[in-house]
């Protein structure tokens, strides 16, 4: 039997679908993401021999190296199938490294979508190794790698073991601690907003005053005068019809893609990667592994020949000849990194609505998100008139417009936002006499900008040119973890720590947070993929700058440790008050007279302290240190433990929950439901005499539960009882007899 081709990709559900479209004459395996990296515990690049990386095996991955080797050697020939960008062509090289496979054999192919054309076509056109793409994600990770090691230690010895600094990320932070601070130093103007109700009910709005355009009238003595204005006759000085269209807008691309899923969906930057990997990565159709969308880290707009015929016919079927658009080419500024196909169904036949029933719900929603636009960035565009009404007396000009829609194009499937102000056109020409009835004078306030959500903040890297949008939900969940921001409903609020690591970097790294400096060098990472820019040369520029300013902060950090800080806790050995200091799981107070034995240590965990007091050499700390304290001990309830101690209610990393008082001695904790932490978090548990009243909301939970139980009666699948277990979805009912039972119902409401 002659030797398989062997296939390597990155997942193991891409392996499954294409070994089943390849065929019996071929091995499908898995690399499961990278197989090499720098090590973790050092910086691992040679700075004086042309910052050559020091890469080794990823902890875990020795296996997967050791199968792929074995696998290699028993192959006919050997096929790198990892994602089509520069993550992917890395990957693929390090794996080429790995095998010990030529530089010159071509045996790297790529697909956009998985479906059996595009894999096929694949495997016919094999190509070399670009090292162009390689090395400009080998620069971008010696880049960040730099900026990390470099910066980060220093940090740590400055503010705290748990902070770090990026290289995109700290620009990301530094937008979102400016546009706090734009939104703190704002101060309200007022102004007016003032329509005019005319001729039958004819509702225009203040236009201009002496021929200037009002946006927001803030001149009271202005709205003085208008107020003389109502009962007075004005003359229409334009009444016009115009033409005019709205081009539907372009398909997606990953920063579109994340930005839509946050503002119609809610969902995360990480949470629309994620689904998005599993529809291009496939699911199961009757039976069939399927790819339902093209690969979702791409910066083009551009549509495949293929795609735009599929789109036409399935238009032409299903709307008719005039429905089908001609679409423009995008305009971008910036250079397309990977220009693939912008990400849209591989099948447009698999329509949202016939996959109900397969995809889960958060899988629906952004399948149909993305079928959706894609049909719609086919369409034509939405033709509609517009009446134009402009009417004037003495200095005063108000307007107004009505539209109609002629054609609604793609309106037919989605409609904007902000919508047109739609109704009938009046009879109404130039020269006509309109009385003012009556005049709408509203009185407000300019608000300050708002913060970013996850959906502007990904639309400002991007206008910026700040990180590539495949990277914008790691950035975006990195400075969530490191707690250097905190949400407010959907918004990004900057917290004390955020603020401390920004100023920190604003003054010591100017480069490294300048926007237009981590711009530039995002395009020059793309003159490397391009061949364009010699990627040694790129780091070594970058470098004597950054070396410059470490070795500055260095300093400020040595003198910064030798300065003794002092705060308002006294010390209960009674030799004076604690002092600041930082330790390996940050920062926490200790005793001044350390040497004299007394080893009195408190945590500054969760406690913010501002810049400004460290600077002053004084913190003030002893409130928060005393809540602190307090909310350890734990709040006393009214619920009791079966031996009749008290539960006290505490808060940890998943919320509250309730100890036995004698927790030392009888081990007990109870996890309390979600209904009563949502009551907690919203005060809506009463207090008495310092006792949380949790009983009877406990007691109104569990006699709701054996309602519940006893209407479900027993399991019509084994005859075991239900319970009542909670999920993704709130509450439902399960087998007591699972694993080998595994009903499950809704719970009827």
């Amino acid at each position: 039997m002659g030797k398989k081709n062997l296939v390597i990709v990155e997942s193991p559900a891409k392996a499954k679908t294409i070994e089943k479209i390849l065929g019996k004459d071929f091995h499908v395996v898995a690399s499961f993401g990278h197989v090499r990296d720098l090590p973790k515990s050092k910086l691992g690049v040679d700075v004086e021999n042309n910052f050559k990386p020091s890469y080794s095996t990823i902890k875990g991955k020795g296996e997967v190296i050791k199968n792929l080797k074995d696998m290699a050697k028993k192959s006919d020939k050997v096929f790198l199938a990892s994602d089509p960008d520069r993550e992917g062509e890395a990957i693929a090289w390090h794996i080429a490294y790995a095998l010990k496979l030529s530089e010159n054999d071509p045996n790297r192919i790529e697909f956009n979508e998985i479906t059996e054309t595009a894999i096929k076509d694949s495997i016919k056109h094999p190509r070399k190794i670009d090292m162009d793409k390689v090395n400009a994600q080998q620069a971008r990770r010696i880049l960040d790698r730099l900026v990390g090691y470099g910066i980060s230690s220093l940090l740590w010895k400055s503010i705290s073991s748990n902070t770090s600094a990026g290289r995109v990320q700290s620009v990301a932070l530094k937008l979102i601690c400016d546009l706090e601070d734009e939104i703190k130093k704002f101060i309200p103007v007022k102004f007016w907003e003032i329509k005019g109700e005319f001729t039958n009910k004819l509702k225009l709005s203040l236009y201009k005053v002496e021929d200037k355009k009002i946006d927001k009238l803030t001149d009271e003595k202005v709205v003085e005068e208008i107020k003389k204005v109502e009962k007075k006759d004005f003359e229409v000085i334009e009444a016009k019809v115009s033409k005019k269209s709205k081009n539907s807008p372009l398909p997606l691309k990953t920063s579109t893609l994340q930005q839509l899923a946050s503002s119609y969906l809610g969902f995360s930057a990480s949470k629309t990667m994620r689904i998005a990997q599993g529809l291009y990565e496939g699911i199961d159709i009757e039976g069939t592994h399927k790819g339902l969308i093209t690969y979702m880290r791409t910066d083009s707009t551009r549509i495949s020949d293929d795609a735009v015929e599929m789109a036409k016919n399935y238009i032409l079927e299903n709307f008719g000849k005039e429905y089908l658009g001609v679409k423009k080419v995008s305009k971008s500024k910036q250079k397309i990194q990977d220009a693939h196909e912008a990400i849209r169904p591989t099948d447009i036949n698999l329509t949202p609505d016939s996959l109900k029933n397969t995809l889960d719900k958060d899988q629906q929603k952004l399948y149909k998100l993305i079928w959706e636009r894609f049909v719609i960035s086919q369409l034509a565009p939405m033709k509609y008139e517009q009446f134009e009404l402009v009417c004037n007396y003495d200095k005063f000009s108000f307007r107004g417009t009505i539209n109609k829609i002629i054609f609604d194009g793609y309106y037919k499937i989605f409609k904007e936002e902000e919508d047109l102000p739609l109704g009938e056109f009046p009879d109404i020409k130039v020269g006509d006499i309109l009385k003012l009835e009556k005049l709408l004078i509203k009185e407000d306030y300019t608000k300050p900008p708002s913060r970013f959500t996850e959906s502007s903040l990904v639309k400002k890297l991007e206008a910026e040119g700040i990180g590539r949008p495949s990277t914008y939900a790691t950035i975006i969940e990195t400075l969530k973890k490191r707690e250097y921001v905190a949400l407010e409903g959907k918004s990004f609020v900057p917290t004390a720590l955020g603020y401390e690591i920004k100023n920190k970097l604003d003054e010591n790294f100017p480069n490294i947070m300048n926007i237009k400096f981590t711009a530039e060098l995002e395009n020059e990472l793309d003159e490397v993929a391009e061949g364009e820019k010699d990627w040694i040369s790129l780091l070594s520029v970058f470098y004597k700058d950054l070396k410059y300013y470490i070795d500055k902060f260095k300093i400020k950090v040595e003198e910064e440790m030798s300065r003794i800080i002092e705060s308002d806790v006294p010390c209960s050995c009674g030799k004076g008050n604690m002092i600041l200091k930082t330790g390996r799981f940050g920062r926490y107070l200790a005793c001044p007279n350390e040497e004299d034995g007394c080893k009195e240590r408190i945590s500054l965990k969760g406690i913010e302290i501002p810049a400004e007091e460290i600077e002053n050499g004084k913190i003030y700390v002893k409130e928060k240190v005393e809540e602190l304290v307090k909310a350890k001990k734990g709040k006393e309830t009214d619920v009791l433990t079966s031996t009749g101690a008290k539960y006290l209610l505490k808060t940890g990393r998943f919320g509250s929950y309730l100890e036995s008082e004698n927790f030392s001695e009888d081990n007990d904790r109870m996890p309390l439901p979600p209904e009563i932490r949502k009551m907690l978090a919203n005060n809506k548990i009463e207090e008495k005499n310092g006792v949380m009243q949790i009983n009877t909301e406990l007691k109104k939970i569990k006699d709701e539960e054996d309602r519940i139980l006893k209407a479900a009666g027993r399991c019509e699948k084994c005859g075991r009882p239900f319970k009542i277990s909670r999920g993704r979805w709130g509450k439902f009912l399960a087998c007591t007899g699972y694993p080998e039972c595994k009903n499950i119902k809704k719970i009827e409401k």
